[in-house]
């Protein structure tokens, strides 16, 4: 017989978030509370192992980023769950991407993790009992923060979701009784969780640099903001919408107003967030191709790290420069045609020859071409026919590109196989950075005030804080991009190319399109670029990569599993499931 509620009462498998280096530790054996919470050595094990359900990551739904599901990425691994996915072959027994049980389990690991930090008597060497209960508060705030973040991950995948307040023993009669919330008593409860993980943590982390990853009171604010943009936006806020669960019920033009005008002022406390000298904790890192590969900086918010690796690097390589694979996820032609031109003009598909040349700064840092260079691994070419390699289009299976393109973003160069021991790096996968936030500032005070107004005096425009992001890209005084834009409308398609290009492959744009409601375009072929070389020349061809894609307007919202349907009679599945 099943338990009651798998998603509050399945049991906790212990691994360890191995960070930059302060949570590497190894797994130890279930014990009672009063020998964990109590024991010097072992009390902030479970705090560790809270961290482990966070979700993002590179490669982590069979081999392939979660954008292999939108219109700028495919997956070269045939058998990769995510054609299934992106062609929209799912059901509630079978949806692929979802965060339901793991979400849980990290809300029920923090649960237990809070109470016994407040039952259990702890005595630490050398720390009076004034310090002790600093300290036990401080992993309290922790676990209010990552309840948020695991909370907003159920929001954005399913709208209203059973709130769970308490720790529940196996069995809990209780179990049979829970339903789902209303959207908007979720939202409020993911940003009261915030609200309490901000009064107990403080800028830096217990603990300093070597405590990085942990949750601070910035990464508590930004899970606020971004929560906050979520409910705001037109996905959760249909006009006539009659259903809690599935948004706001309420959706006037001045409740609408109402909530970019909250979104926007929890991003601008992010932005604004200061450290005790009085300089801005988060910054944009000055390098973005190293931006995902140093630790630690201060762009990153909320992010999840690994111990150093050159496993991204051996899968998304190209195969000459990969150690035995490579391949993975790779770009499609539709998402090189949405960078700009390197004076923020847009781009029109003229002679192909020149089309990688003079494009949008990040560009050669995003994506690989043929003829791109891989710093000190060299150029790289895609080209078939004449002097092909196995990077060529389609040339092994699995492998080589089966769009023209490959992923350069997250690698480092510096990373060479063909030499006895290759280098190993750091990966931080961002789930929120700055540059995220301050784009969700630009939508927001777009929304809520047009983009050239300030009435707040938060000190940024919606055009000051996209011209920010884009200054730091490397585009320079001659961008043209938003010189234009003099509507709100013609201000939010700006925003969110750019957010397009900025946080790419960042598992942004797979909840982005949905949040705005734009699934048409996840509704359309994807397609690629052959480029054939014959007697010295080279010739440019468009195909379509995928004519399966699919997206039905259910999937906006994902199903509850068949699973938890079953065990838990009272919860009510979101429409067309």
């Amino acid at each position: 017989m099943k338990d009651k509620v798998k998603i509050l009462t399945a049991l906790v498998a212990f691994f360890f978030f191995a960070g930059c280096g302060y949570l590497d530790e190894k797994p130890y054996d279930w014990a009672q509370p009063e020998d964990i919470f109590t024991a010097e050595n072992n009390y902030v094990r479970p705090v560790n192992q809270t961290y482990t359900y966070m979700k993002g990551g590179f490669n982590r739904i069979s081999s392939a980023f979660l954008d292999a599901a939108t219109d700028d990425g495919m997956c070269t691994v045939s058998g990769s769950s995510i054609h299934r996915l992106s062609r929209g072959f799912v059901t509630s027994n079978s949806a692929v991407e979802g965060c339901w049980d793991s979400s849980y389990k990290g809300i029920r690991q923090a649960l237990f993790v809070q109470k016994n930090l407040k039952e259990q008597k702890l005595v630490l060497n050398k720390k009076t009992e004034e310090e002790v209960e600093q300290i036990k508060s401080v992993y309290a705030g922790e676990m209010y923060a990552l309840r948020a973040l695991f909370e907003f991950d159920l929001l954005r995948h399913y709208g209203g979701y059973p709130i769970i307040d308490t720790y529940y023993v196996l069995g809990d009669p209780e179990l049979d009784k829970k339903t789902r919330d209303s959207f908007e008593a979720c939202v409020e409860n993911i940003v009261s969780l915030c609200d309490s993980a901000a009064k107990y943590l403080d800028v830096e982390p217990l603990g300093g640099n070597g405590a990085y990853g942990r949750m601070t009171q910035g990464m508590a604010l930004a899970i606020k903001a971004k929560t906050l943009v979520y409910s705001a936006s037109p996905l959760f806020n249909q006009p006539g919408n009659s259903n809690p669960l599935i948004g706001h019920t309420n959706t006037s033009e001045a409740s609408v107003a109402a909530r970019w005008e909250a979104a926007a002022e929890a991003c601008d406390a992010v932005i604004n967030l200061k450290k005790p000298n009085g300089s801005n904790k988060y910054v944009l890192y000055n390098n973005y191709e190293k931006l995902f590969v140093t630790c630690p900086n201060d762009e990153y918010i909320v992010f999840n790290t690994a111990a150093k690796s050159n496993g991204l690097e051996n899968r998304q390589y190209p195969p000459t420069i990969s150690k035995n694979s490579g391949g993975g996820t790779v770009p499609t032609q539709e998402f090189v045609d949405a960078f700009t031109l390197s004076n923020g003009a847009g781009y029109v598909r003229g002679d192909d020859s020149k089309q990688y040349t003079g494009r949008d700064p990040r560009f050669n840092v995003i994506v690989g071409y043929n003829g791109a260079s891989y710093g000190a691994r060299g150029k790289i070419f895609t080209k078939t026919g004449d002097g092909a390699t196995p990077d060529a289009l389609n040339a092994l299976v699995d492998k080589s590109t089966n769009t023209g393109y490959y992923l350069r973003k997250f690698l480092d160069t510096n990373v060479n196989f063909s030499v006895a021991n290759p280098a190993t790096t750091f990966h931080l996968f961002p789930i929120i950075r700055l540059a995220d936030i301050l784009l969700l500032y630009a939508e927001a005070m777009n929304a809520a005030y047009g983009p050239d107004a300030d009435p707040k005096g938060y000190g940024l425009t919606a055009k000051a804080a996209v011209q920010r992001v884009r200054t730091r890209a490397g585009f320079k005084s001659d961008d043209q991009y938003l010189t234009s834009v003099t509507t709100q409308e013609q201000m939010l398609e700006k925003i969110k190319n750019e957010r397009r290009i900025e946080l790419a492959f960042e598992e942004q744009r797979y909840f982005d399109l949905r949040r705005w409601m734009e699934g048409d375009k996840l509704n359309q072929p994807v397609t690629g670029i052959r480029i054939e070389e014959a007697a010295g020349n080279l010739n440019y061809s468009y195909f379509v990569v995928d004519g399966q894609r699919k997206f039905d307007p259910k999937m906006y919202l994902h199903p509850i599993p068949l699973d938890e349907m079953k065990i838990s009679p009272n919860l009510v599945q979101n429409p067309g499931w």
